[in-house]
């Protein structure tokens, strides 16, 4: 009878230590975990947002050169009488033309991204200055994947007396994911390639920008 107590102790003992062993397991986990989330996420998120821009500017500049444009297929510059400008309109067709034809191929570059490992020091996740970017490094292995979207824009800046500088831009804008084993998340952002530009000679209204516009 003492010995089926004394053993019936012995693993109820051990029952503890092991609950307890596991319970402070459980406890760094969850706090190591806490700690690495938003540097993961951060992380990914910046390298996703880099691979993805670098993917699009890549496909525009590669799109520009297979068909090349100028800014008079883009813009029609309408004048006076006086031979000032009175009136900017874009080229609908050939806009669209190249809003499609830049999307297509940022799309097939953005997809042909491959896998990527981004490293965080373990150092990091104590937020301690000192120890920041000490310690091994922990591998995460990102897949980006994301959506893309294009758009016209334009600016005009003053370069002279009746001088202006009339730029024509592709506006990406981008929703991306970063997906990672136990991790995932997400980036919107924007990013634009000036495709088109010229200096416009003489008097320019105050507020053609106002009257340029775009629709599809």
């Amino acid at each position: 009878m003492q010995r089926k107590k004394k053993r019936k102790s012995i693993l109820d003992i051990l029952r503890n230590r092991l609950f307890f062993v596991m319970l402070i397991f459980t406890v760094l986990f969850i706090f190591i975990d806490s700690r690495m989330r938003p540097l993961v996420i951060e992380t990914a998120c910046y390298k996703v947002q880099s691979l993805v821009t670098q993917a699009a500017n890549i496909a525009i500049i590669e799109q520009m050169e297979q068909s090349p444009l100028s800014y008079g297929d883009l813009i029609t510059v309408s004048r006076d009488e006086k031979g000032d400008v009175s009136l900017l309109s874009y080229n609908t067709l050939e806009v669209n033309r190249l809003k499609s034809q830049i999307t297509a191929s940022v799309i097939e570059k953005v997809n042909r991204l491959e896998q990527t490992d981004i490293y965080i020091p373990l150092g990091n996740i104590t937020y301690i200055d000192f120890l920041h970017n000490k310690g091994p490094k922990l591998r995460f292995r990102i897949t980006p994947i994301a959506y893309v979207e294009t758009d016209i824009a334009s600016d005009f800046e003053h370069t002279g007396i009746n001088q202006v500088n009339h730029r024509i831009f592709i506006v990406l804008k981008v929703s991306a994911s970063a997906l990672i084993p136990s991790y995932s998340t997400n980036v919107n952002f924007e990013t634009k390639v000036c495709v088109a530009q010229t200096v416009i000679i003489g008097k320019v209204p105050s507020n053609i920008s106002d009257d340029l516009y775009f629709t599809q």
